[in-house]
């Protein structure tokens, strides 16, 4: 629908003749639309008409936009670039625009009638469609049931569980609750110090799932209404004490508190609240207290603060949130004392045993001066850390030694039971496989959801990692989601050794009689890096040659040539060879140095759909259909060389290797299939 050339020799040669002269009837600088500012087509299709008076040349800016729904002519030729130009001429325009019925989304444009700076007009045309605005408005059930990570989705419900830093909250609606992770910018800057708990809002954004925590998300959400509920006022907040603000659990109401920090988080600026009714976790603070008391607020020092109520239902925990610093003093440290035996030892504190109970010392250097079966008189400053009490900075006097260490009688633990065991410093036993990450000693019970964890053990037997034990200790609390901590008594072999799961997991790293093997080693990924020129590439495309079959796949090669490493980002993955009998597990070898990562193996037709380095974040974590037909998949190592086994189910001769939140560093490969 381009102008014709001989229209604008016309307009040309018109112009030549007239220009802007007074006498052709139109004033020197004349230009004038009787377009109205806002025009809307109807949905079945339709046209606007209206004329323009110029002595200028003029043009209209935007048509391109919009060049494949709406049609502009001017006199009945057609126009569709900027660079059409109409003459300034002595007789008005007759300028029509004009679309077809519209079966797809909501559309629209902005025309520029331009003839200068000074002399432009706009004219905004929309037109409805059959798909509305695109977005799906749904129920947080509905989403849920029937979740797709293309479509954008509009909710609408109560805010609770607000961080005002990250602009994430908890969507409930009349079926169910939805996690908002992440805001669109905009959002964000207009919001974030506007929205509090019990606020009613809607919003659009895409559907994530969070793998690592099971969890339904909302992100990149855009705010389309928020209304204030009645009460989120921090100016009107009610005088509590710690007990009546959790028997209360009012997520709307601000409630002042007053007590003593401890626990202080300076990173996250998060702490522990304690008055005479009991403790709460500060989770989040406002950034403008964050900013007014830095440096200020210390471990056994009085605050004030103005906050609202959360619960943290995978803590099971009760929280502030949104909180507002009014004032910090300085407070002696409140003494607290203990005299009794010592019945269970960490390298990090012990246990004493008192008439009343039993008192926690977490002090690495009084650990030094006490054996079991002391009798000691401890002296020091109350502490509480993740709910626990504890007497810091000790002072500790001897009074005897060799006393008989009795414990009370010991409670078993299977997997319900360890998972809803909450009496501190009660006696248990527990069994489940030992593993080490780093320094940390863990101990995975079978089909628990709570993982057992060694508090800061003096020693233990390394013949006993990867093997059944079992664990006999006082409960010391848990930390971070899921770690049930114990101050150990006892770590022996257990006479469970699940040894068909054991066998079958070892035999699984090598190959079998009716196997054969097929590996790519690390002195091949090296040579194959070594001697390529792209080797300061990030995130190159590469072949890693192999004896037994050629890899392709894109990884990063800046930092070394002694592993492969690809991570969740841009395109990154390894793909493998075809192989002529069906692969039934990979073996791989990692060389980590970051915390342990997911790592699936995929049909090789995933590779296409890979995000780009401008898809979510950078994020491959997103995409969680990508992983739907996965062969299998297996968690790296932590901080340390190991060997996992992905044990491929159903039937591929090809496969590629994605990763999951992070980088992956490989050492090498091993594929072993049908024989």
């Amino acid at each position: 629908m381009k102008l014709k050339n001989i229209f604008l020799a016309v307009f040309a040669a018109g112009a030549a003749l007239v220009g802007c002269n007074p006498e052709n009837g139109l004033e020197s600088d004349s230009f004038e639309v009787s377009a109205k500012p806002e025009v809307t087509i109807e949905k079945a299709g339709g046209s606007y008409s209206f004329t323009v008076e110029s002595s200028f040349d003029w043009n209209i800016r935007g048509v391109e936009d919009a060049a494949d729904w709406l049609d502009v002519t001017v006199d009945g030729q057609s126009i569709t670039s900027k660079s059409d130009v109409i003459k300034g001429a002595s007789k008005a325009h007759e300028v029509e625009i004009s679309a077809l019925a519209n079966t797809d989304k909501d559309r629209s444009v902005t025309l520029t009638l331009f003839a200068d700076i000074k002399h432009q007009v706009t004219v905004k045309v929309t037109q409805p469609g059959d798909l509305g605005d695109g977005v799906i408005t749904t129920t947080v059930a509905d989403l849920i049931a029937n979740p797709s990570t293309d479509a954008t989705y509009r909710l609408s419900g109560t805010v609770s569980g607000f961080n005002s830093s990250y602009c994430s909250f908890d969507l409930t609606d009349a079926t169910g609750a939805i996690y908002v992770y992440s805001m669109e910018a905009e959002s964000k800057a207009k919001y974030q110090n506007v929205i509090k708990n019990g606020g009613t809002i809607t919003i659009t954004g895409k559907y994530k799932f969070y793998e690592q925590k099971s969890q339904h998300e909302i992100v990149d959400a855009v705010v389309e209404e928020y209304t204030p509920a009645e009460g989120g006022d921090p100016d009107k907040a009610t005088d509590a004490t710690v007990a009546e603000f959790i028997q209360k659990a009012d997520v709307v109401g601000y409630y002042r508190l007053s007590g003593k920090v401890s626990g202080f988080n300076d990173k996250y600026f998060s702490f522990d609240l304690t008055d005479d009714t009991g403790s709460i976790y500060v989770y989040s603070v406002e950034d403008a207290s964050k900013t007014a008391w830095a440096g200020k607020v210390q471990n056994g020092y009085n605050v004030v603060i103005r906050g609202q109520y959360a619960y943290y239902a995978a803590k099971s925990q009760h929280e502030v949130v949104n909180a507002i610093i009014d004032s910090v003093e300085e407070a002696a440290p409140e003494e607290l004392g203990a005299t009794g035996v010592v019945v269970a030892v960490s390298t990090a504190g012990f246990l004493v045993k008192t008439a009343e109970g039993i008192s926690y010392v977490f002090d690495k250097e009084a650990v030094a001066k006490v054996k079991l079966g002391d009798n000691v008189t401890v002296t020091g400053e109350k502490s509480v850390y993740n709910g626990v009490t504890e007497i810091v900075n000790a002072s500790v006097t001897v009074n005897s030694s060799g006393n008989e260490v009795v414990h009370p009688a010991v409670t078993a633990l299977d997997a319900a039971a360890f998972d809803a065991y909450e009496t501190l410093f009660g006696y248990v036993k527990f069994s489940g496989k030992l593993t080490k990450s780093g320094n940390y000693y863990n101990v995975k019970v079978k089909d628990a959801a709570r993982t057992g964890s060694l508090s800061n053990p003096v020693s233990v037997q390394e013949a006993l990692v990867d093997k059944w034990v079992d664990v006999t200790g006082y409960f010391v609390g848990i930390s971070g989601s899921s770690y049930f901590n114990v101050i150990t008594t006892d770590l022996a072999l257990s006479a469970d050794q699940h040894e068909g799961e054991e066998e079958e997991e070892e035999a699984d790293a090598t190959v079998g009689e009716n196997e054969v093997g097929f590996e790519l080693t690390n002195a091949e990924i090296i040579a194959s890096l070594s001697t390529s020129s792209a080797t300061g590439d990030v995130y190159a495309d590469w072949t890693f040659t192999s004896a037994a079959g050629n890899w392709t796949g894109n990884v990063d090669t800046k930092k070394t040539i002694t592993y492969a490493q690809f991570r969740n980002n841009r395109s990154s993955h390894l793909k493998s060879p075809v192989y002529e009998k069906n692969v039934k597990r990979i073996v791989l070898r990692f060389q980590e140095q970051t915390s342990s990562r997911t790592v699936h193996a995929v049909p090789v037709s995933v590779i296409p759909n890979l995000p780009t380095q401008k898809d979510d974040n950078y994020n491959k974590t997103a995409h969680s259909d990508l992983f739907q037909d996965s062969f299998g998949s297996v968690q790296s190592g932590n901080k340390e060389e190991c060997t996992k086994v992905i044990k491929v189910t159903g039937e591929t001769k090809e496969f590629a290797l994605l990763a999951l939140d992070g980088a992956v560093y490989l050492n090498s490969i091993l594929v072993i299939c049908e024989k």
